[in-house]
């Protein structure tokens, strides 16, 4: 009798320490706690007898939770939950790693005593750094630990349903309850891994935007400095050419020498993204220092459902491939587009191009193929990829411009199906 009262005590301890660990509450006792403690207990034994009584404990331990521990009830629900997920865990891979581990020479309220005690002993020394650690541990090994998890929860079945006979009906609520909440758990943690990766790629990704802006910013400022020069250039022609209407002619090829070669500051007026107008900006000043001119439209773009990660470099590699084609042409001419209507928005770049046949440009979305040699061939690949991760698509086909063929590479987003806005 006294060690089965032992072991109903180690294990209301443990509860209400696994609460205020999870509310990052300290225990103070008094004479209150001995009258929560009577008050769980009767409830325990009064549920026994009543359908779905033994909700009755649970639901004083949230109200414990909401008086004892939190302010309100909603901050009581998380550590109720931890409660609930922690201690038939612990208890249920205590008792495996026991029932494999160690004869069986005590009574099951006395193995109940040991498991309650080493789970109160872990609550006492367990600090909140210690979660961290926890987690990388679990999502590293997540597949490990899961299969270990499924192989424990069935061996004390097993072993259960051996001693017994029969398995009662609390102990296989309890079996099942843990089950799922270790799915649940896992998958949350697989989840919050993958959100986690894909973090840590848009931080990676900005990081190489922050080069792209500050070139962009150099450019800028070099183009301010050569402002002030053509400024002063202009008002001095005066003093030299006397002629008004050869003055006139002068002044009027020289700003529209000036506002060829500033022809991209048209992009700094955009109110779209700032990350996609740097990035733009920043390719075509380098494309023009090469002497390939940059025909652009580009719309005022308001980016909702793709990352700008993945828009940017879909972007890229469609243009870089544009250039990296006609680097060795003598016409050498990019046509950019970035529009929108109703239904869809497309991102559009041709270059100047032989015209290319059908079987020819099914071959550029193969993984590895291209006509540029090894370690080329992954990014048309890549980015075909990533268009169908948004329901988008890409469309080549030959364009007639000028009297002359570009191959135009076009990526439709269907914006009602999955949207860009």
């Amino acid at each position: 009798m006294l060690v089965k009262v032992l072991e109903f005590i180690t294990e209301y301890v443990g509860i209400i320490l696994c609460i205020h660990k999870a509310a990052g509450k300290s225990i103070k006792f008094s004479w209150w706690s001995l009258l929560d403690f009577a008050c769980w207990t009767m409830l325990v034994f009064i549920g026994a007898d009543i359908r779905f009584g033994k909700l009755l404990p649970y639901v004083y331990l949230f109200i414990y939770t909401r008086i004892r521990v939190t302010d309100t009830w909603k901050h009581s629900i998380k550590p109720l939950c931890v409660m609930m997920c922690a201690i038939p865990i612990l208890q249920l891979l205590l008792y495996g790693i026991i029932s494999e581990t160690i004869p069986d020479i005590f009574s099951a309220y006395l193995w109940g005593i040991i498991i309650n005690t080493l789970i109160i002993t872990f609550l006492v020394f367990w600090q909140e750094k210690h979660l961290l650690v926890l987690i990388n541990i679990v999502t590293k090994f997540r597949k490990i630990i899961f299969i270990v998890l499924i192989f424990f929860l069935l061996k004390s079945l097993t072993s259960y349903h051996l001693e017994h006979k029969v398995i009662d009906s609390y102990y296989l609520g309890q079996i099942v309850i843990c089950f799922l909440i270790v799915t649940l758990i896992l998958i949350l943690w697989i989840n919050s891994e993958n959100e986690k990766r894909h973090k840590i790629e848009e931080l990676r990704t900005y990081q190489l935007y922050t080069a792209t802006f500050e070139d962009a910013i150099a450019a800028i400022r070099m183009k301010q400095h050569e402002f002030d020069n053509h400024i002063n250039a202009i008002k001095c022609m005066q003093y030299t050419i006397h002629d008004t209407k050869r003055l006139i002619e002068e002044q009027n090829k020289y700003c529209e020498k000036i506002l060829q070669d500033n022809k991209y500051n048209k992009l700094l007026k955009l109110k779209t993204s700032p990350i996609l107008v740097g990035y733009l900006y920043s390719k075509f000043t380098a494309a023009s220092a090469h002497n390939i001119n940059i025909e652009y439209e580009i719309q005022d773009i308001v980016i909702e459902k793709i990352a700008i990660n993945d828009l940017i470099e879909i972007i890229g590699i469609l243009f870089d491939n544009a250039v990296e084609a006609i680097e060795h042409q003598a016409d050498r001419e990019i046509d950019v587009k970035l529009i929108q209507n109703d239904n869809e928005f497309i991102i559009s770049i041709a270059n100047r191009s032989n015209r290319k046949i059908n079987s020819e440009i099914e071959k550029f979305f193969e993984y590895g193929y291209s006509t540029k040699g090894d370690g080329h061939g992954i990014g048309l690949y890549r980015a075909n990829a990533l268009s169908k991760k948004y329901k988008a698509y890409i469309q080549v086909e030959n364009v007639n411009k000028y009297d002359k063929n570009y191959l135009c590479f076009k990526v439709v987003f269907n914006r009602v199906i999955k949207g860009i806005a």
